[in-house]
């Protein structure tokens, strides 16, 4: 018996994981792709990016052969659909990848989502030793919702044609009265995952740092982060706090001057952007939708995922090309994570609710 024979014996297959050799799956693996091509597509909901469309649409058909049907949203608007969907009896989404309000007020509650852990069976996804801090990460206590990115999160950015980064290594150096008026930030009025940063400074620094940030400063707010970048970038305000990178990294490939800050009197932030990945039940797919997230949670996945997003995965035996090395936590320093359940659930929402009162809205 040669050694083909006795892998297809052992239930085993050979298939061509994205961009990389064949290679021999699990007897479950085997089953699983072989019940996923027989369902002939999945249904994904993921970020409105055309990078992740053509990332998941290319990648995932090359590997198994089974197109995706992609739905460009991940976000509130999602949850709406479904539950009109489920109203009327119908069941069309198979994964579901978000940011993770959604995901945690929405699907979970409205008991949308099966159990993401006994999916994972792909051995290349089970193996604690391919995951940051050794563990797969799960965005709820009880392991429905798989973590899949997490990155520092540039909140505070300067153009240095007009201020340089030893001016404001703190964020209390932003309460200097030279730079009242010249401050631009993200609108700490706007709800859900957006005011996670509005949160994190009332949590680290203060009421009154808070309200001397945004009312003694009289920061311009904008809910535009694209707006915002460009102010940066043309200097009408050379400090933009709630900094968006992907706005940000077109204007510096473009040859703006605009360098992101990391204050030193505070936690770095860190974020997952559209980086939980949700098993929704009810599937029209069901056993294509397992092999999706087994193969977005492997390295061939992930790296894809994660070149189309620009941001980190947590796993750990990839090799990026363009990511910047800042956006990657290092080992000592100090974050607050604002993807945790605790933060997500308990602190943010909180904390929120005393910068409203604090800012008179």
């Amino acid at each position: 018996m040669n050694r083909r024979t006795a892998l297809a014996g052992a239930g085993a297959a050979l298939v061509t994981a994205a961009g990389g050799p064949a290679l021999a799956q699990s007897a479950p693996m085997a089953a699983l792709i072989s019940a996923a091509k027989a369902e002939g597509t999945v249904v994904v909901d993921g970020p409105p990016y055309d990078a992740v469309r053509t990332a998941f649409t290319d990648e995932f058909q090359k590997a198994y052969g089974i197109p995706v049907s992609y739905i460009s949203s991940g976000s509130s608007q999602s949850g709406a659909r479904v539950r009109a969907e489920r109203a009327a009896g119908k069941y069309l989404l198979d994964v579901f990848i978000s940011g993770p309000d959604t995901p945690i007020f929405t699907f979970l509650p409205g008991g949308w989502l099966d159990k993401i852990e006994p999916a994972l069976i792909a051995p290349d996804v089970v193996d604690k030793r391919n995951w940051r801090d050794g563990h797969l990460w799960y965005a709820d206590p009880n392991n429905t919702i798989l973590r899949v990115q997490q990155f520092v999160a540039p909140e505070l950015a300067i153009n240095t044609k007009y201020v340089q980064p030893h001016e404001v290594s703190t964020w209390k150096a932003l309460l200097d009265p030279k730079w009242r008026g010249k401050l631009a930030a993200k609108d700490p009025t706007i709800t859900g995952a957006g005011a996670s940063l509005d949160s994190f400074f009332y949590i680290e620094l203060g009421p009154d740092f808070v309200k001397r940030l945004y009312i003694d400063q009289k920061p311009t707010l904008t809910r535009d982060q694209r707006q915002a970048a460009q102010w940066l970038a043309e200097g009408t305000y050379p400090i933009l706090i709630g900094a968006d990178y992907s706005n940000l990294i077109e204007f510096q490939k473009a040859g703006y001057a605009v360098v992101p800050v990391f204050p030193t009197d505070a936690p770095s932030v860190l974020t997952g952007g559209f980086g939980n990945l949700c098993l929704v039940n009810k599937a029209p797919h069901p056993n294509a939708a397992k092999l999706f997230i087994n193969w977005l949670a492997g390295p061939a996945g992930e790296l894809a995922y994660s070149e189309a997003t620009q941001a980190p995965s947590l796993r750990t035996d990839l090799k990026y090309s363009g990511i910047p090395t800042f956006m990657f936590p290092q080992k000592g320093a100090q974050y607050m994570d604002t993807y945790s359940w605790q933060f997500v659930t308990e602190q943010r929402d909180t904390a929120f609710a005393k910068v409203r009162e604090l800012l008179g809205e």
